[in-house]
């Protein structure tokens, strides 16, 4: 199975990719919204300013087009994790996820400062996890996978042709995904053109 085989299913989600670019605004109105893209976790907008998204693993990869100057993680209410860009210097995405695990049914709110953000504006994404059967059925799943190119690949089409493009891109950036080059690119096109560039 190649690349080309995903192309269609890739090209028809991909193409609801410039919801991404509204899909996270600060939701502070003193200041200007701020817009990021969000590849994974996937998210879609669930009103002005916010965006949700299901994480089918615990320890979901961050995929952030936009540099960052500032990255907060808050649960409960709580500031739990963050991450500030040294002057002149914002840092970019992929990112480990830094904490405890995700639970399952837990909401964990991202807090993002994209560069050229006014200072104290942020977009804002809750992660929610999915239930535990759904976890556990994704890690039995990337676990079963292994190592062959082929067998991820046919996973994450299988994943697209049934709608389900949360698992789709958490085994697309699962940070056990093989080195293999159908899969790099991949990877590649799905940050190009994941808010619809």
């Amino acid at each position: 199975m190649s690349k080309q085989h995903l192309r269609p299913a890739l090209l028809m989600i991909l193409g609801l990719g410039w919801l991404l670019a509204n899909s996270a605004q600060a939701l502070q109105r003193p200041v200007d919204p701020v817009a990021v893209c969000v590849v994974t976790p996937r998210v879609e907008p669930v009103t002005e300013g916010d965006a949700i998204g299901l994480v089918p693993t615990p320890m979901p990869l961050l995929v952030v087009v936009e540099p960052l100057l500032e990255l907060r993680i808050e649960r409960q209410g709580l500031l739990v994790w963050q991450q500030l860009a040294p002057a002149g210097r914002p840092f970019r995405a992929p990112l480990a996820w830094p904490l405890a695990p995700i639970a399952p049914g837990e909401v964990v709110l991202l807090r993002l400062r994209p560069e050229q953000a006014a200072e104290g504006s942020f977009a804002q994404v809750q992660l929610v996890g999915a239930d535990a059967e759904r976890m556990a059925r994704t890690a039995a799943l990337i676990l079963s996978l292994g190592q062959s190119p082929p067998a991820w690949l046919a996973a994450i089409e299988m994943a697209l042709e049934a709608g389900d493009v949360s698992l789709a891109w958490a085994l697309l950036f699962e940070p056990q995904l093989p080195d293999a080059g159908d899969l790099a690119a991949l990877r590649n096109e799905v940050v190009r053109r994941g808010c619809g560039d």
